[in-house]
């Protein structure tokens, strides 16, 4: 697998396409959360760390039992090229910016934001008591008001 790489002088950050991971054909898939992780590793390095901040993350959050999605946010000027070729890339992991700071070439980026994305580790979360008691209190709700 290829590393992702900047250059400090044009704040361009090159993504090859053997650091993406393959789905299908000529579909691949970044994911934005290790993505991160590696500029991180490259702004702590000798060479990156006089230079301004790549990114900004904001991570999951739970908020009235949801899991939001993580953000990231690619700051300072800095654009990001995928490597040559004609491929689509598919971004999975956290909500970003990318496409609003892409260096356009032959691959197709497909972002995947959602004003809501959430986490969900299994099912909706609503337990077979939750369905009795909406049922119940539907049910009596409408006795209720055919009483009136």
């Amino acid at each position: 697998m290829a590393d992702i790489s900047i250059d400090w002088g044009t704040k361009i950050i090159t993504i090859p396409q053997d650091y993406l991971t393959p789905v299908s054909g000529t579909l691949y898939e970044l994911n934005v959360n290790t993505f991160r992780l590696d500029l991180k590793g490259l702004e702590n390095s000798t060479e990156g760390i006089p230079f301004l901040d790549t990114h900004r993350h904001s991570t999951e959050v739970v908020l009235g039992g949801i899991t939001y999605a993580r953000f990231v946010e690619i700051i300072n000027g800095y654009t990001i090229t995928f490597g040559e070729g004609s491929y689509r890339v598919r971004l999975v992991g956290a909500n970003n910016n990318i496409l609003d700071v892409l260096n356009l070439n032959y691959v197709q980026v497909l972002a995947l934001n959602s004003a809501g994305l959430q986490v969900v580790t299994q099912g909706s979360g609503v337990t077979s008591q939750d369905k009795t008691d909406i049922i119940s209190g539907t049910v009596e709700a409408v006795w209720a008001y055919e009483r009136q």
